[in-house]
């Protein structure tokens, strides 16, 4: 294991979403639970090796760094996490662990905030981030990432602003898109410009790649573009 200088730490951070999404989902039964991985922790250490995938209330991940040393790291201590089948090294899935409050679809009761869970990276803007939670995650033969629900589950959209530790339920995949348009637009209100493209239908709900491009809040300066890097 090592630290990362913080100038790549940096960098990492503006630029590393930028090259992944989780855009298949499906109900599924694991071939293996143990992936090639990339962990980076919230210090700047990092593991390479055999990771064993989480679900989503796994609290522990465990790898086997290329070293041969046996880890197990405290989720929340994970910054972020890349995985990918060992044939298919240039198609990585990116997961992250955060606390998210619970949607509001068939309730109008508050939200209830869940404890750390695992969920796929989605999309990244510089303002806002995306993701897709379900139970149990996998890559298949041909490396392609899978998410798995549990008995009545759903599989959901979440979004988080920069800064915020805690996400927040938007929709469900294959759910009802009105809906997804209201939560959004609730959630993005402090960027009227484009809760109103939303509203006009001239952005899907679901393009979240294009909202989260778009989406600047109001009285937000810029940061400072860096120059793109890989994982």
């Amino acid at each position: 294991m090592k630290k990362l200088p913080k100038p790549i730490l940096t960098l990492l951070s503006a630029t590393i979403f930028l090259f992944s999404g989780c855009n298949t989902y499906s109900l599924i039964k694991d071939a293996t639970d143990r992936e090639e991985g990339r962990i980076i922790m919230n210090d700047g250490t990092e593991y390479v090796g055999r990771v064993k995938m989480p679900h989503s209330p796994t609290k522990k991940i465990r790898i086997k760094t290329t070293e041969g040393q046996k880890v197990k790291l405290k989720s929340t201590d994970v910054y972020i996490m890349g995985v990918w089948k060992k044939t298919n090294p240039d198609n990585v899935t990116y997961l992250v662990c955060h606390p998210y409050y619970t949607g509001l679809y068939f309730s109008t009761k508050k939200r209830k905030k869940v404890d750390p869970s695992w969920m796929c990276l989605e999309a990244k803007g510089r303002y806002v981030e995306f993701y897709i939670l379900g139970y149990k995650y996998s890559i298949n033969s041909k490396g392609v990432f899978k998410i798995a629900v549990g008995g009545g589950g759903l599989i959901q959209y979440l979004a988080r602003k920069k800064d915020d530790d805690t996400a927040i339920v938007i929709g469900t995949y294959k759910g009802n898109k009105d809906l997804l348009r209201k939560e959004l637009v609730e959630y993005l209100s402090d960027d009227p410009e484009l809760c109103s493209r939303i509203t006009d239908m001239e952005i899907e709900p679901d393009d979240f790649s294009e909202i989260a491009d778009k989406y600047r809040p109001q009285n937000e300066k810029d940061d400072v573009e860096l120059p793109n890097t890989k994982f």
